[in-house]
């Protein structure tokens, strides 16, 4: 018998059942790491928003009336729970992007109060507005 010079229909099947397994392994574990990038975005976003918040607080005696009033460059009339607001106390904007817009929601993509982010104006809290997170926590409770 002269020597072979390819492989047979077997040794391919073979070759494209493994591929088939390892693929099944790995690529569900590659598409939740988007996920996981994005919820960490999130919980990044939503403690800068809360530290801007809480330096808003502290110089100007009381929360802001919207959240984006943290991104002003100049003093809103009054805070949250209609306490006059000192221009003198003002120091903002509190937080910058580089559209000068509330940072993204990275689940949702957008940036809108009420929509992607919810806030209460008396308390200062900020939390993302809806959805569960990866491992069964409600993003608004975080």
């Amino acid at each position: 018998m002269r020597g072979r010079k390819g492989f047979t229909l077997i040794e391919v099947l073979i070759v494209i059942v493994l591929i088939a397994i390892l693929a099944a392994i790995f690529f569900p574990r590659l598409l939740g790491a988007g996920l996981e990038a994005r919820e960490a975005s999130l919980r990044a976003h939503l403690q800068e928003i809360r530290k801007a918040l809480g330096l808003f607080q502290a110089q100007c005696g009381d929360y802001p009336a919207a959240l984006a009033d943290i991104m002003a460059t100049s003093s809103p009339a009054s805070g949250g729970t209609g306490v006059m607001i000192n221009p003198a106390d003002w120091k903002g904007p509190y937080l910058t992007t580089p559209g000068g817009d509330l940072p993204n929601n990275p689940v949702t993509g957008s940036n809108v109060e009420g929509t992607d982010w919810v806030y209460d104006k008396t308390t200062g809290a900020v939390h993302a507005a809806t959805g569960t997170a990866k491992d069964g926590t409600d993003y608004a409770t975080w």
